[in-house]
């Protein structure tokens, strides 16, 4: 099974937002797919319409979700979602130094978390950068590290849906100007992140 954990250092970049939508995204269109909360605050789940404690949950779209609400637990999750026999499972985790060995890690940070990239260890075989909430444009190619990069603008709309507990990949605005480059941009990430697991899964 394929181990991609969002995560980075910092807190509030929009790591959660951006893994409940891409386990919907992959469930649909690429494999089949799990979510794995290793959050402390269970924030991933209760986007898939899961509000029940600890376990395996069938989430929105039928994706199951395994709740363990810490990283140091992130086995127990993985084991129940390999038991299903499950492609690939999108693990959502807490602010951290240094992810959990994983596939890919899909470092998400924020226009005021680059600074903090120095400081933060992926422990994968790929890395895909994303610079979430951006205001303008940015140029990610100096960091080397990464596979593919993505910069994702801000949009009400995602924010919105996040309070109202929907991932933002089915939130539909069309006049929201912003959000339609949000899509178009999220949707360029989810097919490098589909391009790295189909090759993974040709190995």
């Amino acid at each position: 099974m394929i181990k991609i954990g969002f995560s980075f250092i910092k807190g509030g970049t929009g790591k959660t937002v951006l893994a409940s939508s891409a386990a919907l995204y992959m469930a649909a269109a690429v494999a089949s797919t799990g979510l794995v909360d290793a959050s402390p605050v269970p924030a991933a789940a209760r986007l898939m319409a899961v509000d029940a404690g600890e376990g395996l949950h069938a989430g929105r779209e039928e994706v199951p979700v395994a709740v363990v609400r810490s990283p140091d637990r992130l086995d127990e999750g993985l084991r129940a979602l390999e038991g299903m026999g499950l492609d690939a499972a999108v693990i959502d985790l807490p602010p951290m130094a240094k992810t959990p060995r994983l596939d890919i890690a899909v470092v998400v940070a924020d226009p005021l978390g680059l600074e903090f990239l120095e400081e933060f260890k992926a422990d994968a075989k790929h890395v895909i950068l994303v610079l979430n909430m951006a205001e303008e444009r940015a140029d990610l190619g100096r960091y080397k590290d990464a596979a593919a990069t993505a910069v994702l603008p801000y949009s009400p709309v995602v924010a919105r849906a996040f309070a109202r507990r929907i991932p933002p990949v089915l939130a539909h605005s069309p006049k929201a100007p912003r959000h339609g480059e949000w899509r178009r941009q999220f949707f360029k990430l989810m097919n490098q992140l589909e391009k790295i697991v189909k090759g993974e899964a040709r190995r």
